[in-house]
């Protein structure tokens, strides 16, 4: 559910009004289960104030599953899940059991699951996962026709020249596992990648950006291309350690690749970056 507040007041008068025949411990119940977004934030408190058109969103209650994950939504061909930093998406070589894959196997078992994509061990944000296999073979030609709508956020270090751009090379992967940039068509797969600034501090800047390509570590390596590598990421030229990789999936959109149905959601991008950025 949706609601856009007229006039400033506190969440939990708005959530009152969202909910007039609700008791305030049902209410109060939404914030308490991380059900309630302002602006895509979860709010501090209950008795935040709140201003004029802020936008309230009341998410779906979430199951909450191994290792942190919240599995956002499910029917018998999807599942769309938070992934937390931290977590492989899929097994490699050296992790098999602790995976969202291998999370998400145990939880729908016997039924099989198909990854489909995957994020960096050490982003956070939304993945899906197809439960079928007319789901997979959709999703996959879905997804290389560019019609998945994916936008990340990024803290990068230092600020770009310009406010908004596109970064297009060739990726391809050495023999230690590191992706390297090309631009000879020849070298590597095509990737390419949209930003924008949307806001800087003294010594950062916070990139949305969005992926018409989906390549092995392509946001973080355009990145390091451009001069600016992303925050926390020593593995590509950060020049600062920090808590953690500042890279998150913030949003998918899709047409369900049964059903039809256009499909949308959103992660709120983690507190520790709006303090990173914020100097705080």
């Amino acid at each position: 559910m949706e609601w856009i507040v007229r006039e400033e007041s506190s969440l939990i008068d708005c959530l009152r009004k969202m909910y007039p025949d609700s008791s305030v411990t049902q209410v109060k119940s939404f914030y308490q289960n991380k059900r309630v977004l302002v602006n895509g934030r979860f709010p501090s408190s209950l008795t935040a104030l709140l201003k004029e058109k802020d936008l309230i969103i009341i998410r779906d209650k979430p199951i909450f599953l191994e290792k942190g994950i919240d599995l956002l939504y499910k029917d018998k061909d999807i599942a769309v899940i938070d992934k937390p930093k931290g977590l492989l998406s899929v097994a490699t070589d050296f992790e098999t059991l602790t995976t969202a894959h291998g999370i998400l196997k145990r939880f729908f078992k016997p039924k099989r699951v198909f990854p489909v994509h995957r994020l960096d061990q050490d982003t956070s944000g939304l993945l899906i996962f197809a439960l079928s296999e007319p789901a997979r073979d959709n999703l996959k030609k879905s997804f290389e026709a560019h019609r998945i709508k994916r936008r990340y956020v990024a803290i990068i270090e230092g600020h770009l020249p310009e406010s908004e751009g596109t970064w297009k090379s060739y990726l391809f992967e050495d023999p230690n596992y590191i992706v390297r940039t090309t631009d000879d068509p020849k070298g590597g797969q095509l990737a390419i990648t949209h930003y924008a600034v949307k806001k800087t501090s003294k010594n950062l800047s916070w990139l949305e950006v969005h992926l018409e390509t989906g390549k092995k570590n392509q946001i973080r390596v355009h990145c390091q291309k451009a001069g600016h590598s992303v925050l926390g990421d020593t593995k590509y030229g950060a020049q600062k350690k920090a808590s953690r990789l500042f890279l998150h999936a913030e949003s998918l959109e899709f047409i369900h690749p049964i059903t039809n149905k256009l499909m949308r959601f959103d992660s709120p991008v983690p507190d520790i970056f709006y303090q990173v950025i914020e100097g705080r």
